[in-house]
């Protein structure tokens, strides 16, 4: 089977794989995307259902304060006149006020008036304040004179109502509250069409229950209100999502929900997109297969071997200066360009960490491998011809006691200063100075004899003069110095050469220090 074949079965293969791929993540991209988008419709519809019943309890909330801070009311919580409450608080107020109900207490909590609409049924028998007996359990807060005024809803055997609650003051505000005013309106089926028409929404207010094993709950879905924490619970069918918002009363007990049912239009027209772009994407798959099975034969797979062949050439040979050619003005030309661009900085970084395996990192000079490598090269060169070479071993004096005395920050800084004099000592660009140890240096100094390494040592000593760095705890001098070893080569190996310099290092210490001895 030729390669050609394989390609175009490899592409036919791929495309259709990448088909098959791309389709299924198409599919799971709009169907959680559509989700999204109807999820957030979903709750757009429930938050503005829940604004609504919250905008009639703000409406209630504002009248009962009104009421609350009402001279007349203040006066009648004190002093109870039937014939002002039944003009002003009667059935006919509270027609007129669109309330259900209306109790006002005084500051003990004693029933001070009580009056329903008329329009609600009492059940045969009943007390004159049959309405207070049901809702018992919130009247319970109300007479707690601690318990802030609030609003919420209130479950009675006659349905479900909204209820506010607050202290009566005076119209100014000022001394405390004689007493508690309450209203209640009923969420009847006036009410319940008057907010599905504004809602647009065809919504139930349904009995409590219990979340279903096929429904979802959607916590924190909405945000939490006076009704409920906003956890909606949800079911689907291919057309419709059906809703169910649970409320709560005003002792937190769950008393109802909200059911509403809404259409998935978003779902069935995302359906209807993923078939088109399916079609599509088949179709267009198998012929770009083919095009493409062709086109990377011609102009990829022929120039690819090429430039294969240069790299596997450049990775035996490791010759970082060498460059790939690669002809033409395409993407392929451009990742040669990125590959020798690549080379290029392989070689920089090479050199760079060939120049840093060479280099002290505290001083900046050679270090000792540097140094091992001039010295032998030096010396080879010295073998094929008469060149004198002068190699000149230093110690800075008692630097362990300066350590002690002035810590180890100080230390490196002084070190630092001892590169600083020693380059500075270097006239000729053949001369090197190198740190070879803690505080051990070298100089090495091609086509130098025994007076041009003195005269050396004499710069190296005014320096130090000139730089005047205190060294109070050194037995030798008041400021710190430095001992000197000096050799010249002869026909021997480095380390010979090294030995006698260490040997006239040595033997400057034990003279004295601060000083330079010339070796034998």
């Amino acid at each position: 089977m030729g390669i050609r074949f394989k390609l175009l079965l490899t592409f036919v293969l791929g495309f259709g794989l990448m088909a098959l791929v791309s389709l299924n993540l198409l599919q799971g991209s709009l169907e959680a995307s559509y989700q999204s988008i109807e999820k957030r419709e979903l709750a757009s519809h429930v938050s503005r259902l829940v604004q609504s019943i919250e905008s009639e309890l703000e409406h209630l909330n504002s009248l009962t304060r009104d009421w609350a801070v009402w001279s007349e009311m203040y006066r009648f919580v004190q002093h109870p006149d039937p014939a002002w409450a039944q003009d002003s608080l009667g059935p006919q107020a509270l027609v007129t006020a669109d309330l259900s109900l209306i109790m006002v207490y005084d500051r003990q909590g004693r029933l001070v008036h009580f009056n329903t609409n008329p329009r609600l049924h009492r059940p045969a028998g009943e007390t004159p304040v049959w309405l207070e007996q049901q809702i018992k359990p919130y009247i319970a807060l109300i007479k707690d004179g601690h318990a802030a005024p609030t609003c919420g809803l209130m479950k009675a055997e006659i349905g479900l109502m909204l209820g506010c609650w607050a202290h009566i003051r005076r119209s100014d505000a000022s001394g405390e509250f004689s007493g508690s005013v309450v209203m209640g309106r009923l969420l009847d089926a006036d009410l319940l069409a008057k907010l599905s028409k504004q809602t647009r929404l065809p919504f139930q207010l349904e009995a409590p229950a219990e979340a279903q094993p096929d429904m979802l709950v959607w916590p924190d879905f909405v945000a939490a209100s006076l009704l409920g924490s906003g956890e909606v619970r949800s079911n689907q069918s291919p057309g419709l999502y059906h809703l169910a918002l649970p409320v709560q009363d005003l002792l937190k007990r769950d008393v109802a929900q909200l059911a509403l049912s809404v259409p998935r239009d978003v779902h069935a027209q995302g359906l209807l997109v993923y078939q088109q772009v399916r079609g599509q994407l088949l179709w267009t798959a198998l012929v770009m297969a083919c095009l493409m099975a062709v086109a990377v034969h011609l102009l990829l797979v022929r120039r690819l071997r090429r430039f294969t062949r240069q790299l596997v050439t450049l990775a035996k040979t490791q010759t970082w200066k060498t460059r790939i050619k690669v002809s033409g003005a395409d993407e392929l030309s451009t990742l040669s360009g990125h590959v020798n661009h690549l080379l290029s900085l392989i070689e920089t970084q090479v050199d760079s960490l060939q120049q840093l395996s060479l280099t002290d990192a505290l001083t900046g000079l050679t270090n000792r491998r540097g140094f091992d490598e001039r010295l032998a090269l030096e010396l080879s060169n010295k073998c094929r011809g008469e060149r004198k070479l002068a190699l000149l071993m230093l110690d800075v004096d008692h630097f362990k006691l300066y350590n002690d005395h002035y810590g180890h920050p100080a230390g490196d800084a002084a070190l630092k200063l001892v590169a600083q004099v020693l380059q500075a000592a270097l006239r000729r660009g053949g001369d090197m100075a190198a740190r070879i140890g803690g505080e051990e240096f070298a100089l090495l100094l091609p086509e130098t004899d025994a007076e041009g390494a003195q005269e050396v040592v004499k710069r190296l000593r005014q320096h130090l003069q000139q730089l005047a760095l205190p060294h109070a705890a050194s037995p030798v001098a008041p400021i710190l110095s430095l001992s000197v070893g000096i050799a010249l080569a002869a026909d021997e190996t480095p380390a010979a050469l090294m030995a006698r310099a260490d040997q006239a290092l040595y033997q400057a210490k034990q003279d004295g220090r601060d000083r330079a001895v010339l070796a034998e």
